[in-house]
């Protein structure tokens, strides 16, 4: 009978110990994906500037924002990105984008995109202090073009 309650008594104690162990790693895993959740881009207000394919000059605010995780998948963006612009020439106009912004750790990208009628895409590489963002890409394409409409290169730095 003693034997029997060792037995018992062993067994309770690495099945607590495998599930506290299995908790741990659970809580960790949660913890790290979470930490790498606060990697990416800074929150907060960024100037933007940019030249399209045609040579014009691009200016305006990028705000990456807080995820409404109402809305938005949090495994699958890491922001909300709003961008507003405005080009060197006055009858351009302005033009905004609002959209979930995804992080890529490994490659440092981060990338945006949104419109029903015209498709923009916005794609940029994030500095290793997370306060610019370089090498920028960007296309408005009308759908079901066979070309892009407008393209270009961009960049942004986090406001001090």
């Amino acid at each position: 009978m003693f034997t029997n309650r060792t037995m018992v008594a062993a067994l309770s104690i690495t099945v607590f110990s495998a599930c506290h162990g299995v908790v741990a790693n659970a809580g960790s895993g949660a913890a790290q994906q979470q930490a790498a959740k606060s990697g990416g881009p800074v929150l907060g207000k960024w100037e933007f500037t940019g030249k399209d394919n045609t040579g014009l000059a691009w200016t305006g605010t990028l705000a990456i924002e807080k995820l409404d995780t109402n809305r938005f998948d949090v495994n699958k963006y890491h922001s909300l990105c709003s961008l507003e612009v405005q080009s060197a020439d006055p009858s351009k106009g302005t033009n905004g984008v609002e959209a979930p912004c995804s992080y890529d750790p490994g490659t440092r990208a981060v990338s945006f995109s949104t419109g029903i009628s015209t498709i923009h895409s916005y794609t940029a590489v994030l500095s290793s202090d997370s306060r610019s963002l370089t090498l920028g890409k960007w296309t408005d394409s009308k759908k079901g073009a066979r070309q892009s409409d407008r393209t270009g290169d961009w960049s942004a730095k986090l406001r001090q």
